[in-house]
């Protein structure tokens, strides 16, 4: 069977008359891991069927701050996450929906979080971060009152930051299950740094 269009009117009339609808999405759902109850600033759990404790927190804000001093450590990526928390465990459990700010008080240092099960990807961020910032004579960088890296180390902390925040839930930093705190020590020698830990409730 051979389909003819005779002029070019025809053709119009027969494209404009097929309406071509976009696919529909389905709705996006999110769930709650806490609501708040009706009439009242208190929260409650979502996946709790029973009336739980009110939370004074979700009325009352709370905060809680706490320097915390890493131990000197070599160049490379290393796992902070167990001194971070034994440090801050005891405010940490207070906290039912929060989050903790991190901040790292140094020039030469940063923070991120990666993976945590095969320390080569530690070794591949350092190897990255020495490739894309390159150190040594041949370098063209114009500060370098502490040596070659000192200025290669303040750009790969830049790069990072300096800053993390993270949710907590039931007393426990909410990460994923290869996630891990990563201190990042940018200089040859070694760094003795430390870490200002900001807790504060989430109101809802």
């Amino acid at each position: 069977m051979q389909l003819q269009l005779r002029s070019s009117s025809s053709a119009s009339a027969l494209f404009s008359a097929v309406q071509v609808k976009p696919p529909s999405s389905p709705p996006v759902r999110v769930k709650a891991l806490f609501t708040k109850n009706p009439g009242s600033g208190t929260l409650k759990n979502s996946n709790s069927n029973t009336n739980p404790n009110p939370n004074p927190m979700a009325s009352n804000p709370r905060w809680a701050q706490k320097t915390v001093t890493l131990p000197p450590l070599r160049r490379g990526c290393h796992l902070i996450t167990p001194k971070i928390v034994k440090e801050i465990a005891q405010d940490l459990s207070e906290f039912k929906c929060g989050l903790a700010h991190l901040f790292l008080l140094h020039t030469s240092a940063s923070l991120t979080i990666n993976e945590n099960y095969d320390s080569d990807v530690r070794d591949d961020t350092e190897t990255f971060l020495n490739k894309i910032v390159p150190e040594g004579r041949s370098a063209s960088w114009k500060h370098t009152l502490e040596g070659p890296d000192d200025m290669p180390a303040h750009i790969k902390s830049s790069m990072f930051g300096c800053t993390l925040t993270i949710p907590i839930t039931d007393g426990q930093l909410n990460m994923g299950t290869w996630q891990e705190l990563h201190g990042c020590m940018l200089l040859l020698t070694s760094l003795l740094t430390s870490a200002d830990c900001v807790l504060h409730n989430c109101l809802i």
